[in-house]
């Protein structure tokens, strides 16, 4: 039986491509957990090539959630207590929220509707009682 976990967090830093001793190429990310008022750290070791192509999409501060095989490792760093180091092989990768791209400035007129005239201001459409006129000339019973 192999347990299967689920990861959200924030992407440390750029994912790398790397190549593994046997010739096989994977990609190498970092990503920081919120766990209350702390933070876990996840190595992630990717080998699909889908969520390879999916994990270079994103770059640092994005935010993803992975799915994959967890591993946990004990490691004495010398003079220090024994840590845990903790590593999951993702076979999957879902970007969660992109930061916002910036867009061209567009011209300030309204945008036209489906005739072609300027779109109905919709403000005041809650409390509109429908007595035959469409104000969005679309003919739609709703």
């Amino acid at each position: 039986m192999t347990t299967h976990i689920l990861l959200s967090g924030v992407l440390h830093k750029t994912a790398e491509t790397r190549v593994s001793k046997s010739g096989r190429q994977y990609t190498l990310a970092k990503i920081r957990v919120k766990d209350g008022e702390a933070s876990q750290w996840w190595q992630c070791f990717v080998f699909s090539e889908s969520a390879q192509v999916e994990l270079r999409r994103l770059e640092e501060g994005d935010v993803l959630a992975v799915q994959g095989v967890p591993k946990f490792e004990i490691y004495c760093p010398e003079g220090a207590e024994p840590r845990v180091s903790l590593s999951i092989t993702v076979d999957h990768v879902l970007a969660l929220r992109q930061p916002p791209k910036e867009r061209k400035k567009k011209d300030p007129a309204p945008a036209p509707g489906r005739s072609g005239k300027p779109a109905p201001d919709r403000a005041g459409l809650a409390n509109h009682s429908c007595n035959g006129d469409d104000p969005f000339g679309d003919d739609l019973p709703f």
